[in-house]
């Protein structure tokens, strides 16, 4: 029985000898550490998702009749936690014959643990009682997710609480855990992973700004002074509670889009808002790359036809006033060209940020938008002109999509804004 007690006790020599599966020194410490809080803030591909699914599995398997909750902003990205887990699992010949009920949420194991993935939904967090709750993208749960719903979960069952994210922002909770002294805590930069070359990471300093790369390459709390939306603004516009809809699933509503055309480097990007108080971003449509026109015109009629959009706002320039006209001969009354000259993007961007200031945007977790909203970076000119730039490797597609989208519902939303 002695070496089933060293796997219990063990979490490496668990990964190691029964998922073949050799963790990093840092993760190995991740994996090791027993403490009841801990706080994980990781740059890219250093592997948390890997590492917190590998502790995750070591639990169910070692702990007979606990529950284990994964929860996130979103159900999406619960199940990419969820799905690594069930690869461990699925891909081990000693332990995949343990699985006694599998769903796209949750599998049970013949112990009579289990492990259930959920979205950071209010009414289908309550109820449950863990032994272990992994929150993945915890700097966008609002704090009172974590204080009043999932901490009384650990409560009779003096459970384990583990939180991971990348460094967004700092006005949350998962920052103020990172701080706390009485939680264990761990930084991992992404130079501490050995595969990521040294010239890779060069690379992305040069291209990325200051800010940027602090934030997601050496896992650091920074927020740039010369980004549009901070962090913590982003942070308060994030509605946990809302997923985006597929077309075929919106209510009767008043829905107004805006459409960004790419060209040769960007995508073209559709973002539909649902008007009322607070406004919602319901809908969001990156094209692949290289996406012709014609096909976007097609998906953008087919989106129109179900919600009959109040007004669709189109990039004009370039092909934009050549796309608006075909929209309208394939029935899109509604679509109007936008004009992108310098002081139309200033009170595209002002409007928006008055938006979220105020409280009447609210939008789903997705963190590729996210991350274009804070890297929107903007300066002065001489002649106190503003100009909005965004770093070599960025992409703003998805942000002025939305921009415009909000935009179109300024006549209905009695928005005021004043431009100097």
């Amino acid at each position: 029985m002695e070496p089933l007690g060293r796997l219990r006790r063990d979490p490496v020599l668990f990964a190691e000898c029964l998922l073949d599966f050799k963790p990093f020194p840092y993760q190995a410490e991740i994996l090791a550490d027993p403490s009841p809080r801990i706080v994980a803030c990781l740059g890219r591909q250093t592997g948390k998702t890997t590492t917190i699914a590998l502790k995750a599995v070591h639990f169910a398997y070692c702990n007979a009749d606990t529950t284990t909750l994964i929860v996130s902003p979103s159900l999406r990205q619960s199940t990419i936690m969820f799905d690594r887990i069930l690869g461990f699992v699925n891909g081990s010949r000693l332990l995949g014959g343990s699985v006694v009920r599998q769903t796209r949420t949750i599998f049970e194991l013949s112990n009579g643990s289990r492990i259930v993935a959920l979205p950071c939904s209010e009414h289908l967090l309550r109820g449950y009682t863990a032994d272990l709750i992994v929150v993945d993208e915890a700097a966008f749960l609002e704090d009172e997710v974590i204080t009043d719903i999932l901490f009384p979960m650990l409560a009779t069952t003096d459970g384990m609480l583990i939180l991971l994210s990348t460094p967004w922002g700092t006005g949350n909770f998962f920052h103020r855990a990172f701080c706390d002294p009485r939680y264990s805590t761990h930084r991992v930069p992404s130079s501490r992973n050995p595969l990521i070359p040294e010239e890779f990471l060069e690379e992305q300093r040069r291209r990325m700004t200051r800010e940027s790369y602090a934030m997601e390459y050496e896992a650091l709390f920074v927020d740039a002074a010369t980004s549009y939306f901070p962090m913590d603004l982003i942070n308060d516009c994030v509605a946990t509670y809302l997923e985006f809809e597929k077309p075929g699933d919106l209510r009767p509503g008043d829905y107004y889009g805006g459409l960004d055309l790419g060209k040769l480097k960007d995508n073209s990007v559709l973002a539909v808002v649902r008007a009322g108080e607070p406004v919602r971003l319901v809908y969001l449509k990156e094209f692949r790359l290289g996406t012709s026109y014609p096909e976007v015109i097609g998906d953008v009629v087919e989106v129109d036809r179900e919600l009959k959009l109040r007004k669709l706002l189109v990039d004009r320039s370039g092909i934009g006033e050549a796309v608006v006209d075909e929209l309208r001969e394939e029935g899109v009354d509604s679509a109007e060209g936008a004009f992108f000259t310098r002081p139309k993007k200033v009170e595209y961007m002002a409007y928006m940020k008055l938006m979220m200031q105020r409280g009447r945007f609210k939008m789903p977790y997705d963190q590729k938008l996210i991350s274009q909203m804070n890297e929107q970076r903007y300066e002065y000119s001489p002649s106190g002109q503003i100009r909005f730039w965004h770093p070599p490797s960025g992409h703003d597609d998805l942000l002025w999509a939305v921009a415009l989208a909000l935009w179109a519902t300024k006549r209905d939303t009695g928005g005021v804004v004043f431009i100097k």
